[in-house]
């Protein structure tokens, strides 16, 4: 007879009533034990696999790993038989059906979610602590009770570690693709951890409703189970926390070393996030347009070495570097070291800055001036005619500072490249230069005043400026008067972003090859890669509360960027966002709900536009779409309105704009002579910093938050400021 033709018959004294469901390799029927009068569960192998060994043997081996697992949370095994060459299993029968049912109806409430898993998961971790691996662990396969008890089942293709099941020969992969670790996708060797990343797709499709990778074919979910990282699980259900979230997707990571150890830290983990508070969002100021003060032009300087003793002033320590063949002029006990300015290249960095749309490249400038590095030196040197030197319009004068300072051999490879240590520091320790340093003992430091204007200004930016063939990050502090290199060394350092709480810098760099996401403090310190990818990882930026950063990634390499976040230690890497479109350069807004960014088609700069992504609800919507490109988005620190780069359509250079959060009330604040890109608005919302380039130069400007009272800030070049918050 047929599995079919068992309705209605009585096998081994188990009348079967109806079929609760059908598997791979077994029918499950609700029967009632003649005996007892009791419901039991019978499942039953089909008689068109009672001659195939594999089945036969994995059906006898279900009832022998079952049999020596007695735990109150594991379906437990009544009898075992076969009728009319057909084997059987007698179970209890389980009145509540699966989690898979409940599931069904959408996300479950956490509180029901978290006592499955309190049951679950000590019977999974009791498995384990037999040798035994379940390796098919889903919603169909935890069944429930009328009093909400979860239980184990399904054992049929469970192993026991360290047997080699002989005779039992399978083709491919044993699972099913949906909840199949990585390493169980790929048929590598498994351990107990296996187990827990199934588990934690179940968490993830019991928070949300649905599986974390959904495909058209089993293969392609395998292939999504190893490569890609999970999506968001806030992004599906918003009523969770991001504790929790967090918790789902440790359990969910692609190196088992990174996942839960145990199945019952797991549960506990995920009990202790609930009560856990989403981290608050700082409060921000509403923009102020202060009036328009007369508009300052950015001027040149021309001093002379003085003859007297200089104003006081703030020094700015620099270092001394020793290239060959360069002019030397001295005045009194007092040298100038000069250089002339190389040739400039074009400007490849603006198509990164525009969105990351269009490939990066480098270029060379000097960080405070594109013609001096200035260093004061005492005594040994010859004295010709004392000359004018043209200093930055924010620069306007240069003394003496008592202290040694390093020099280098003008032919030492690492003259171009490498940190100087000042001579009462300590090296960084991710520093490890191949040169020795040479302290002149007796000697000054450069230091410099800024012009009263640039004072006014107040506050500290970062940005990235070209520097010995190559980009380099600068931290500029208005307040201090001092100009900081934050990075050295090979690869080109780019697009920095400060954390909101004003204490670490993200960026950008080719330093390992492909360009990756690096984080370090304030103080150029404690470097360290984030992402390892072998594609490109660009243009990052801060959430509000400092947790995550988000970035562009051609994850697909396709050259179609998609949106991913990670932690600021490399932890919980996931995708964010990611359609037909190239979306790039994303920015959160204030109560980080929301992301705006640039998207558009590869290669077509005419189709930029501004998108905004709803974190919450998962929605996305476009808020330009007119005849001219939009990009580079970020939210004023009160979330009231949107700064963007428009083409200014007249000259073919691009305008900085202005709209309110929902797309409307665009009005363009600036449209200088130049190209400009990189706008950013003050912590306090007051000012506005940007780049702009005009006659082949890029420097920062700032102006009021209106657009008005415009104020030169650099004047050896500088790109894509970032202010940096009172700490």
């Amino acid at each position: 007879m047929t599995t079919d033709e068992l309705i209605g018959k009585t096998i081994g004294g188990y009348e079967i009533l109806d079929v609760i469901g059908r598997g791979g390799m077994a029918t499950v029927y609700r029967a009632q034990q003649v005996s007892m009068k009791r419901l039991v569960a019978v499942k039953v192998l089909p008689k068109q696999y009672i001659h195939d060994d594999t089945y036969l043997q994995r059906f006898h081996q279900e009832v022998k790993i079952v049999s020596q697992l007695e735990h109150r949370n594991i379906v437990p095994v009544y009898d075992y038989g076969e009728s009319e060459g057909q084997p059987y299993i007698v179970m209890r029968y389980m009145t509540a059906g699966s989690v898979d049912d409940r599931i069904s109806g959408g996300p479950m409430e956490i509180e029901t979610i978290i006592s499955i898993l309190e049951q679950i998961a000590p019977a999974l971790d009791y498995a384990h602590s037999k040798n035994v691996l379940h390796r098919d662990l889903k919603p169909s396969n935890v069944l429930m009770d009328d009093d909400g008890g979860a239980y184990l089942t399904d054992f049929g293709i469970a192993r026991i570690l360290g047997e080699q099941s002989a005779g039992i020969t399978t083709q491919g992969v044993v699972g099913t693709p949906s909840y199949m670790s990585p390493e169980q996708a790929q048929g590598l060797p498994l351990d107990n951890r296996s187990d827990l990343y199934a588990l934690g797709v179940m968490l993830f499709e019991m928070a949300t409703g649905r599986r974390p990778f959904e495909s058209d074919t089993p293969y392609s979910i395998a292939v999504m189970q190893v490569t890609m990282p999970p999506p968001q699980p806030r992004a599906y259900n918003p009523t969770l926390s991001f504790a929790v979230e967090e918790v789902i997707l440790k359990a969910l990571k692609k190196k088992r070393e990174e996942r839960y150890p145990h199945a019952v830290g797991l549960a506990e983990s995920l009990k202790r996030a609930v009560d856990k508070p989403i981290t608050s969002i700082h409060d921000t100021q509403p923009v102020t347009v202060r009036p328009q003060p007369r508009p300052i032009s950015p001027r040149p300087i021309s001093i002379e070495q003085p003859a007297q003793s200089p104003p006081p002033m703030v020094a700015i320590p620099q270092i001394a570097y020793s290239p060959p063949n360069q002019s030397v002029a001295s005045g009194g006990s007092a040298a100038v070291y000069w250089r002339r300015r190389k040739p400039r290249r074009s400007n490849r960095w603006m198509n990164a800055a525009v969105g990351g749309l269009i490939g990066c490249g480098v270029l060379v400038v000097l960080a405070i001036t594109a013609l001096l590095i200035i260093s004061i030196i005492t005594g040994g040197w010859p004295s010709p005619p004392t000359p004018t030197a043209t200093l930055p319009p924010w620069l306007n004068n240069v003394s003496r500072a008592d202290q040694a300072i390093p020099t280098l051999d003008p032919t030492s490879r690492a003259a171009r490249d490498a940190r100087l240590p000042a001579a009462t520091e300590t090296p960084p320790p991710t520093v490890t230069p191949d040169y020795t340093p040479t302290l002149i003992p007796v000697g000054v430091r450069t230091t410099m005043s800024l012009n009263p204007d640039a004072r006014a200004i107040g506050g500290s930016l970062v940005y990235f400026a070209e520097r010995d063939d190559t980009t380099r990050l600068f931290h500029l502090d208005l307040n201090a008067g001092q100009q900081t290199q934050l990075t050295f060394g090979a690869g080109a350092d780019a697009f920095p972003a400060v954390s909101p709480d004003g204490r670490h810098i993200v960026f950008q760099s080719d330093r390992d090859g492909d360009f990756d996401i690096y984080v370090m403090d304030l103080s150029g310190d404690n470097l360290r890669q984030i992402t390892r990818n072998t594609v490109d990882d660009r243009l990052p930026a801060w959430s509000p509360d400092g947790e995550w950063i988000i970035f562009s990634t051609d994850a697909r390499g396709d050259g179609l960027f998609d949106l991913y976040r990670a932690r600021p230690d490399g932890s919980g890497l996931q995708a964010v966002f990611s359609d037909a479109a190239r979306s790039s350069g994303a920015r959160w807004s204030p109560d980080g709900q929301t992301l705006v960014f640039t998207s558009g088609a590869q290669n077509n700069a005419a189709t930029w536009e501004i998108a905004q992504f709803d974190l919450s609800g998962g929605s996305v919507a476009q808020l330009t779409d007119n005849a001219v490109k939009d990009w580079s988005p970020s939210y004023s620190p009160d979330g009231r309105y949107i700064l963007f780069l428009t083409d200014d359509g007249a000259r073919g250079n691009s305008a900085i704009a202005r709209m309110a959060a929902d797309g409307s009330e665009r009005e363009i604040l600036y449209d200088g002579p130049g190209y400009e890109w990189g706008a950013s608005y003050s912590p306090d919302g007051q000012l506005i910093a940007f780049t702009t380039q005009d006659g082949g130069r890029e420097e920062i400007f700032v102006m009021d938050a209106d657009g008005s009272n415009l104020r030169q800030i650099t004047s050896g070049g500088g790109q894509f400021p970032s202010w940096v918050a009172a700490s």
